[in-house]
């Protein structure tokens, strides 16, 4: 759950609501608003749990390989000066 100031009375506002946990945390980011975790309702809970055993697709994980570092990248070039000043 996220709370954002109201500067009134009542001091917070309850701004979004979210069952994903990579988007509570990205809310966390702009550090204005309060994010914390709350007790999920068990009919919203029963929902989402049938629609993700209805539409949920199993993806294998790939990992990324990291491309090798070029040591010369950043090595002084004779003759390059002048692209520096």
């Amino acid at each position: 759950m996220v709370l954002r100031q109201t500067g009134s009375e009542p001091p917070y506002k309850v701004f979004t609501v979210t069952a994903d946990p990579a988007e509570g945390e990205a809310m966390t980011e702009a550090g204005n608003d309060l994010v914390d975790q709350v007790a999920m309702p068990a009919p919203i809970r029963a929902a989402i749990e049938a629609f993700v055993a209805e539409h949920h697709v199993e993806r294998e994980f790939i990992k990324r390989k990291r491309d090798r570092a070029d040591p010369e990248a950043l090595a002084y070039r004779a003759g390059k000066r002048e692209d520096l000043e």
